[in-house]
């Protein structure tokens, strides 16, 4: 029996757990926090932080495992690469190449050598960089921590008003320090591309509509992921081919890979090239809207099983979509209408992360999501209807800070 080490226990890592033991594989999960929604799923537990490398070593060589795997957190990532690098397993990519996939300077630059469109950008470590910027470029203008994901510290600034408190947010959220990266706003059609690089070159296996919930700090983070997405085949076409071009600009050679892309009428803007699957159910959106499942191919690299990592080609063109919940503070005393939503035509998946009784914090980054639905229809219409009906149906009943 095949046994795998899956880095992560969070709601990123369900689909890859729940891949893995459809196989027949024998799953080991990794995670600091042992109430984390996926270790239910897992034949063993070992508590180890997905941050820590040694940590995630040692679990490794407890573990008794073969292969490693994880998806959808960067963090996650980052520390599953060194280990699998330390440990000589195989990966489908070096650290060196996953840190220019997740310094935002160093993907920015990357971008820029290769002669993609990118939004003018500058990294800064002082507030007086900062203000230069701003005279330069002008405002609005977005604030991204120099090492970042999950939409943690990101932030929209349209006056000089907020530019310090802006960058000290920014700041503190950088992962190992290395200040602010602050970029002019650029606007367009937001989309996601899904897809998996092979031989070098990234195809593309489904490319979503990216609905983010409103607000500008944080600024970003995902509600909905729908395909098809309504841009013309060409829109289409040029997110695909920016996203082509962002992964080889970054030195992607194999495996699987994320991109956000701003479609206007005139160009395509590449927001960032992740050396992952998404991190909101990409791959299971993938999934039912392709046939592809990327999940498989990555447990075809754990354990160097070409025909694992090669199987699957688009069988289909099936609508199909993630929707999030989004959480309101405070103590969930009650979840109603589970069990309805997950009897719905058209309802592939529903879950809700926190357990009853635990405390429920703000949206303040994709990690504080609170629950997802997957959803499929005859259209896209269809799809959407189905999800929108569920949501409301799924009713999270929270006691606010303010009346405990």
């Amino acid at each position: 029996m095949k046994h795998v080490l899956i880095v992560g226990c969070g709601f990123p890592q369900l689909g890859l757990i729940r891949a893995a033991r459809e196989r027949g594989f024998a799953t080991t999960g990794a995670d600091l926090n042992p109430q984390a929604i996926g270790v239910p799923l897992v034949d063993h537990f070992i508590q180890a932080s997905t941050g820590d490398v040694a940590a995630i070593v040692q679990a490794f060589r407890k573990s008794g495992a073969s292969g490693i795997a994880t998806t959808g957190s960067e963090l996650a990532l980052t520390t599953t690469g060194q280990a699998a690098h330390e440990l000589g397993l195989p990966f489908y990519a070096d650290p060196q190449t996953i840190h220019r996939c997740q310094a935002k300077d160093a993907m920015r630059a990357g971008y820029r050598a290769a002669g993609l469109p990118v939004p003018r950008f500058e990294g800064c470590s002082t507030i007086e960089q900062v203000r230069a910027f701003a005279s330069e470029v002008g405002y609005p203008l977005v604030f991204k921590p120099a090492h970042g994901w999950g939409q943690r510290g990101v932030s929209k600034v349209n006056s000089p008003d907020g530019l310090q408190a802006a960058f000290d947010h920014a700041c503190t959220q950088s992962h190992g320090g290395g200040g602010a990266v602050v970029e002019e706003c650029i606007v367009g059609h937001e989309v996601s591309v899904n897809g998996w690089v092979e031989n070098g070159t990234l195809v593309s296996y489904c490319v979503t509509d990216r609905e983010v919930f409103p607000g500008t700090q944080p600024l970003g983070v995902m509600r909905s992921e729908v395909h098809p997405c309504s841009l013309d085949a060409a829109g289409v076409e040029r997110a695909i081919d920016a996203a082509r071009r962002g992964a080889r600009a970054l030195g992607l050679l194999r495996g699987p890979c994320y991109s956000q892309v701003a479609v206007a009428p005139d160009r395509a803007v590449l927001f960032e090239t992740a050396a992952r699957m998404g991190g909101g159910f990409d791959a299971d959106v993938t999934r039912l809207a392709s046939g592809v499942d990327l999940y498989a191919r990555l447990l075809g690299v754990a354990f160097e099983d070409p025909e694992l990592e090669n199987a699957g080609r688009p069988d289909r063109d099936q609508p199909a979509l993630v929707r999030f919940l989004c959480p309101v503070a405070g103590t969930l005393r009650a979840i109603e209408g589970l069990e309805q939503v997950r009897a719905m035509p058209g309802i592939v998946d529903a879950v809700v992360y926190p357990a009853v009784g635990s405390e429920v914090p703000a949206l303040t980054d994709a990690a504080k999501r609170v629950g997802h639905i997957l959803a499929i229809g005859a259209t896209r219409q269809e799809a959407v209807a189905r999800a929108d009906e569920a949501q409301r149906m799924l009713r999270l009943v929270i006691d606010p800070p303010a009346a405990r």
